[in-house]
């Protein structure tokens, strides 16, 4: 009877676990230069399910991951689209985050994925207006994919953005892939229909508008919520709750997340 009880014990801990929303780890992690290579191995070894980042284009045409047009947060301010990955990754970042000053380069879409492979994490890709990747012209897209299919992501990331040319071109031409529309909060629920008609997942800022039942009518029309950017444990229990199957985060801590009263869907591991 002892044994069965503590059998019962741990497939109750193995369930409790399982229905935490996933952790997507915000531009990699606070730990580290955001977008570089120190950020997104310090994430995967924080314990996130999903490294995050955002892709830009260079004058030669490399991808990298960065979230701005030019490096001004970090460094000097050479534009991405202008200059060469070789000029761009001469740069010394240097970041402050919680009084700690962090310093990096520019990291390549390659040299992210092989973390996320090293690491055992999945992508979370974000299209920024870039050359070849924004609504007038998806001509880079297709090359992305290829660098995700050699490196054994096609089939297991998620390519997010609000261009909706974007998505609608991925799920065109790569219906295999998920996509998923980048809103903030107010638009949460306006946007529901059309992520219904292009099978898109919901990425939401983080606000008052998004409510349990409104993630809920996303998950009975089969599609996952993601809610960005959340720092504190009682922010992650309140979004848990409701029922949303992932939480971007910059900084929380993956092995000291409060209990969930609400099981979450899962649909999307």
């Amino acid at each position: 009877m002892k044994r069965i009880f503590t059998l019962l014990l741990t497939i109750a801990a193995i369930l409790s676990a399982t229905a935490q929303p996933y952790l997507v780890g915000h531009r990699g992690s606070y730990w580290g230069v955001e977008n570089t290579e120190e950020a997104f191995i310090n994430g995967a070894k924080k314990g996130y399910d999903y490294l995050e980042t955002d892709i830009k284009v260079t004058k030669d045409g490399h991808f990298v991951c960065w979230h701005d047009d030019d490096l001004t947060k970090a460094s000097d301010s050479p534009t991405i689209a202008s200059n060469t990955l070789a000029t761009l990754q001469s740069k010394l970042l240097t970041q402050t985050r919680d009084g700690v000053t962090y310093t990096g380069y520019l990291t390549t879409f390659e040299r992210y994925l092989d973390i996320c492979k090293e690491y055992g994490v999945k992508p979370l890709v974000e299209f920024k207006w870039a050359t070849g990747i924004n609504n007038s012209d998806c001509s880079n897209i297709p090359k992305i994919v290829k660098i995700l299919e050699e490196k054994g992501f096609r089939n297991d990331c998620y390519i997010f953005t609000s261009m909706e040319t974007c998505l609608k071109y991925v799920k065109t031409n790569y219906p295999d892939m998920e996509i998923m529309k980048l809103v903030y909060s107010e638009s949460f629920e306006s946007y529901r229909s059309w992520c219904k008609t292009n099978n898109a997942h919901i990425g939401s800022g983080t606000g008052s508008e998004i409510t349990k039942a409104g993630i809920q009518a996303y998950h009975d029309a089969g599609l996952l919520v993601n809610i960005w950017t959340v720092n504190s444990n009682s922010s992650y229990q309140s979004y848990g709750n409701m029922g949303a199957d992932f939480i971007t985060t910059d900084e929380l801590d993956a092995n000291n997340l409060p209990a969930l009263s609400t099981p979450t869907t899962m649909t999307g591991s």
